[in-house]
């Protein structure tokens, strides 16, 4: 790679963000690729491309719709590619390590913005955990989720402050089905970031901030119910 290119910088810059979401929102989305490997040639790692480009990436193109830059269609699409390319660079499971812990990860049921999932779901499988993630349950299925297998670790995520009832009703269905009653449940999401929330007043054991957190919090939790 030319070591011109405007991509070649030691960190993620906001300006960065902004071009990469715009690229990712653009008709064919081959730009946001091409970023991408070029960013992974100049030696920035994979975990900071999901964190610091692709989580606000993501985050700019929910703007991008607000400011009516793009429609709902197109934003859907764009977070599609940003899936994609999750998975393209994600890191192959021989090169993990294993737990014996099992995660599951869901959208509160009516969330439409699922990204922030997918995000989780790769951190905690690169930490070692088996991982389910459901982009799209009702409460019914979270309740069949959670009584046919055992979970460790529950995670919900949640933008909308309009389904913060949805979010405390799936809570107490997971307390009230779950095969496993010590399971612990972890919030996250753009609507709780810098808002004073305390786990109690939504009935879960952490709110985490991002992905890092989240896997952090696990690994903790991981750590006292003895699963290695």
């Amino acid at each position: 790679m030319n070591d011109a290119s405007p991509f070649f910088l030691s960190r993620i810059s906001n300006e960065m963000v902004e071009t990469f979401a715009t690229l990712v929102s653009s008709a064919d989305g081959d730009g946001a690729a091409q970023m991408v490997e070029q960013l992974l040639a100049s030696g920035v790692s994979a975990e900071t491309l999901m964190l610091d480009l692709f989580a606000p990436a993501a985050r700019r193109m929910g703007e991008f719709w607000t400011e009516d830059r793009c429609d709902f269609l197109e934003v859907t699409v764009a977070l599609s590619r940003l899936q994609q390319l999750i998975r393209q660079f994600r890191v192959p499971t021989s090169a993990q390590r294993h737990l014996d812990g099992h995660a599951l990860l869901v959208a509160v049921p009516g969330e439409q913005h699922t990204f922030g999932v997918r995000l989780v779901e790769e951190y905690l499988l690169r930490a070692g955990w088996q991982v389910t993630a459901v982009l799209k349950a009702s409460e019914p299925d979270i309740a069949r989720l959670v009584a046919s297998d055992v979970y460790d670790f529950v995670g919900f995520s949640l933008t909308s402050e309009r389904l913060l009832p949805a979010l405390r009703s799936a809570i107490r269905c997971v307390r009230t089905s779950s095969r496993n009653q010590g399971v612990k449940i972890a919030v996250g999401g753009v609507l709780l970031a810098g808002r004073d929330f305390d786990p109690s007043d939504i009935d879960t054991d952490a709110i985490v901030t991002d992905a890092h957190e989240a896997v952090a919090v696990a690994n903790e939790w991981a750590g006292m119910m003895g699963v290695d």
